[in-house]
């Protein structure tokens, strides 16, 4: 059993050869597809608008608005709202779905090869790993509030009670101090959530424990398109953690502008402002974004797309302060304004820079040792290292600390510091 598990953390995704490339390809294909479709599912909770205010975090929402206002435009004989969200979810679906195919093909024309068939695997196992874990946590979590004599079906319904439960007090002791109208009560929403979201990120990059179990992962592709970037809502363990105050914090912002919900007008707002979004994540794509003046300033405007390409950089220069890493162009807000505000905003530069980890080092090629690599890191030093003002450092400290014995599994050959990859 032992030989099994050492097998499973040490065993590397092989090189793929070019006849597997049709393959690849379909693969692409079909998750350009999936993910685009994903998506829409999505929009009424994306981009911390929408929670709060009754929403059960679920797909629901989305389909009993269609059929509200195919109800509505029906009983007033005007299909013209219906018909112009549907034209622009049709329109948001083909775009993310060419973008992520070209990020796929025109790879070899920005970096002189095509697209590493062994990065889709990687980290697409890595995606499935950490996906994969949560209802397996859940289910541990269920086992052990069984065996306290407590209810089992908190765990196992854990992220829908605890989303409930936010909202219930959100909507109990939050008081709406300004009915604001529906558009600028989402205007208002995203400007001041922008300001939670970005010291939310920001912390993800400073302090060690979030950085190495929460956020690290994120940064970890050093080529990046959808399929190669690990997703930040599936990290494991701490993603739990943040269904609360993700509820309670968007929540509370959007009850003080809005008594009821604003789902419409949230559709109709991330459906633009994913435009272009997509461009933050995509090597391939980067210097003809920039090329664009609509998407340049989209990305500005919205605080995404090609400016957020560059919080990806391996550049020693972008590594940040105090140790911490990518310490540029957080987001959060419109026209990068907390960023502006507190010295992380960089302008977009001509060439693309590397992605991924500082100083670019080599990885495991191994889903599970990057999928579990913060937990391992985190464990190992508390056993190596005994006394009780180091271990609290390791928990609390910040992401430049580095412990006296530390191991790295996430990074080969960097066993014993820290310092350059974090």
């Amino acid at each position: 059993m032992i030989g099994w598990i050492r097998w499973l953390f040490t065993a590397e995704v092989p090189e793929i050869g070019e006849r597997y490339r049709p393959l690849a390809t379909a693969f692409v294909w079909l998750f350009a597809v999936a993910f685009s479709v994903g998506f829409l599912q999505l929009l009424h909770v994306f981009v911390y608008l929408g929670p709060g205010l009754g929403d059960p975090v679920s797909f629901e929402p989305l389909r009993e608005l269609l059929q509200r206002l195919y109800q509505s435009a029906r009983a007033s004989d005007d299909y013209a709202l219906l018909l112009a969200m549907l034209a622009l979810m049709l329109f948001n679906l083909g775009f993310r779905f060419a973008v992520i195919v070209a990020g796929y093909s025109r790879y070899r024309g920005a970096r002189g090869e095509k697209f590493p068939m062994r990065l889709i695997a990687l980290f697409t196992l890595t995606n499935t790993v950490s996906a994969l874990s949560i209802p397996l946590l859940l289910v541990l979590v269920a086992g052990a509030l069984y065996l306290a004599g407590l209810d089992l079906h908190w765990g196992l319904d854990y992220i829908e009670r605890t989303a409930a439960l936010a909202n219930g007090w959100v909507n109990t002791h939050v008081p709406t101090l300004i009915e604001l109208p529906a558009f600028a009560a989402v205007l208002v929403v995203f400007m001041l959530g922008g300001f939670v979201h970005y010291w939310l990120h920001r912390l993800g990059h400073t302090r060690r424990a979030l950085w190495l179990l929460f956020h690290r992962h994120h940064h970890m592709s050093p080529a990046l398109m959808q399929s190669t970037t690990l997703a930040v809502f599936t990290a494991v363990p701490l993603f739990l953690l943040f269904v609360l105050p993700y509820n309670l914090l968007f929540g509370a912002i959007t009850k003080l502008f809005a008594a009821q919900p604003l789902y419409a007008e949230v559709i109709v707002f991330n459906l633009v402002l994913l435009i272009p979004e997509i461009f933050g994540h995509q090597t391939a794509l980067y210097e003809r974004a920039i090329r664009f003046r609509w998407l340049r300033w989209g990305g500005y405007l919205f605080g995404n797309g090609v400016y957020h390409y560059l919080h990806h950089s391996a550049e020693p220069a972008d590594a940040g302060r105090e140790g911490a890493v990518n310490m540029v162009n957080m987001g959060g807000g419109f026209c990068f304004v907390w960023d502006q505000l507190f010295g992380t905003y960089r302008p977009l530069s001509e060439r693309a820079p590397k992605v991924g980890l500082t100083g670019s080092p080599e990885l495991h090629m191994n889903p599970l040792r990057l999928a579990y690599s913060g937990m391992l890191q985190i464990a190992y030093e508390l056993w190596h290292n005994r006394d009780w003002k180091t271990r609290l450092c390791i928990l609390f400290g910040s992401s430049g600390y580095t412990p006296p014995v530390s191991r790295d599994f996430a990074v080969k050959n960097a066993v014993g510091s820290l310092k350059s990859e974090v």
